[in-house]
């Protein structure tokens, strides 16, 4: 009896402090970077291009073109993911700055999160090119911000196994085939 007592009283501990972590921690960032032998302008292609998504996403599904123009500030289109369980999730994303060569920027938001993302690529100057990538982000309410809490070094990962599959997507293969024009 004392077993069950401890027992339900440690699930208690538990679950009350993921409903703290969910009121008082909302704030997320995760951030990735990678280096790519290859030039900018041709790694900014690859990586603004819809149709190689698939082959550096990890469980990519699919591309959908909302509003507005590809490239065009203020655009909105919405990415489909697989989840863990095998279900479609979605993330709607609106384009908030864009330089070509330089940075990508979208606000992003879904049924269990939002915020934003901010991707540079910046020229190392031998032939290289440096890709940073910032995401600020929350929950949209205290269950999302604890699941967000305990999965936090996951989505780390996340990002960062997308920028080396990236990488390797250009490295192995002719940028120049790859690249994507809006002429």
């Amino acid at each position: 009896m004392k077993f069950v007592k401890y027992f339900f009283i440690v699930i208690g501990v538990i679950l009350l402090t993921l409903v703290a972590i969910g009121i008082f921690k909302t704030d997320y960032q995760s951030k990735a970077s990678i280096e790519i032998e290859a030039p900018q302008h041709q790694v900014f292609a690859v990586y603004n291009n819809p149709l190689l998504y698939k082959h550096w996403m990890t469980n990519y599904q699919g591309f959908e073109q909302l509003e507005g123009q590809m490239n065009e500030l203020g655009n909105k289109h919405r990415l489909k993911f697989t989840t863990g369980s095998g279900e479609i999730t979605t993330i709607n994303q609106t384009l908030a700055q864009f330089k070509p060569n330089e940075l990508i920027s979208y606000n992003y938001e879904n049924q269990w999160l939002e915020g934003t993302s901010k991707t540079t690529f910046t020229d190392t100057g031998n032939g290289t090119t440096k890709i940073d990538l910032r995401l600020d982000y929350t929950g949209r309410g205290i269950v999302q911000n604890s699941l967000l809490f305990l999965l936090s070094s996951t989505i780390d990962q996340g990002h960062q196994h997308n920028l080396e599959q990236l990488k390797s997507l250009i490295e192995d293969s002719k940028p120049e085939g790859l690249e994507y024009t809006t002429e």
